[in-house]
């Protein structure tokens, strides 16, 4: 199920780019919109090209129609969706031990199955978020603000009247967007500051700080080995909002883990 939500990413990332007027495809307006087409000359695909991972690995990395190369990218997002899945899945069972305060359990009546797929909803926009903003340096208004709704969501369904989430969400929009500002709009995007609504809304309080921790201490771990390699300069922009969505599934999972750790005893 993770490999097909991570075809559906793929998919929805070069639409969107196509919309957003970020790429172009002059055969995209040839082609049946409703369908997978391919690429590069906008032929509808067969079902048995659209398997994933395992299209891309029978055909090589290349389209069957015209034998273009086809992004790596593709068939590493649909595993890493089926291994966020599969992780997502055993935590909610208690097959992983995991914070015993969070609002998962184990999939057993009504609430707690709407919960599992609310969960499912943000696992796959997250990751969407990630990889657009990756390679085209955006975070989509539309995928935040679904985001944020699945998160509302969630707060209704399990944790209604704890206004600790809240407070989180708009702490975390006022932290952010001071950063932005006082950097003269070029430390972050704020599309980094409206994602930040969606994790103090989802996370709360104090899993937001382990997430804005790993963000910025990863963030920055990762600059300063492009620069060293020479893959980037001090003045090269370099998306946040993927080290932003790496700190939410880390707290997210296994936030209360890190909280045990005495580094973060100050948090408790």
């Amino acid at each position: 199920m993770g490999l097909c939500f991570g075809s559906f990413v793929n998919m929805l990332t070069y639409r969107i780019a196509l919309r957003y007027d970020l790429i172009s495809n002059f055969q995209f307006s040839k082609s049946n919109k409703n369908r997978s087409f391919c690429d590069y000359c906008g032929r509808r695909l067969k079902w048995y090209e659209n398997i994933p991972v395992i299209s891309w690995m029978i055909q090589k990395g290349k389209t069957r129609c015209c034998r273009k190369k086809l992004p790596v990218l593709y068939p590493i997002v649909e595993i890493i969706i089926g291994l966020i899945f599969s992780i997502y899945f055993l935590i909610t069972n208690n097959q992983i031990p995991i914070n015993p305060n969070n609002y998962q359990l184990p999939i057993t009546n009504y609430q707690t199955i709407v919960q599992f797929m609310v969960g499912l909803v943000i696992i796959v926009f997250l990751v969407f978020s990630a990889v657009f903003d990756l390679k085209y340096m955006i975070l989509p208004d539309f995928s935040t603000g679904i985001l944020v709704i699945s998160a509302l969501t969630l707060w209704l369904i399990s944790n209604l009247g704890e206004w600790n989430y809240i407070w989180s969400a708009t702490g975390s929009f006022l932290f952010l967007g001071f950063l932005y500002l006082i950097t003269n709009k070029k430390g972050m995007g704020f599309g980094d500051v409206k994602l930040a609504i969606f994790m103090g809304l989802f996370l709360g309080y104090p899993q937001i700080i382990i997430a804005f921790y790993i963000a910025f201490v990863v963030g920055a771990l990762v600059s300063l080995i492009l620069i060293i390699l020479k893959k980037a300069g001090k003045k090269t922009p370099i998306p946040f909002g993927p080290f932003l969505i790496l700190g939410t599934f880390m707290a997210w999972f296994w936030g209360g883990w890190l909280i045990s750790l005495s580094t973060f005893q100050i948090f408790r």
